[in-house]
């Protein structure tokens, strides 16, 4: 199993991310797998202030994100 950090920030208009709103580490057996548990984290973005999230893998690179004008409703 590898280890994947979730996070929900907020991302100005000028592309600049913030700092993380949340963040929680989970582990899966591959970047697909990643995704797929991220997906499943239930999490209300428009509470949290936060409009874009992101998953990393191990060795920092981002493997999958949504921002806010991805995705209709505030509630993931």
């Amino acid at each position: 199993m590898r280890t994947y950090i979730f996070r929900a920030i907020r991302r100005g208009p000028d592309g600049m991310l913030g700092p993380d709103l949340y963040r929680r580490a989970f582990a899966a057996a591959d970047d697909a797998g990643a995704v797929a548990a991220a997906k499943r984290i239930d999490l209300d973005l428009a509470e949290l202030g936060a409009n874009a999230v992101y998953v990393s893998a191990e060795d920092g690179r981002a493997i999958w994100s949504l921002h806010a004008q991805d995705f209709p409703d505030p509630t993931l």
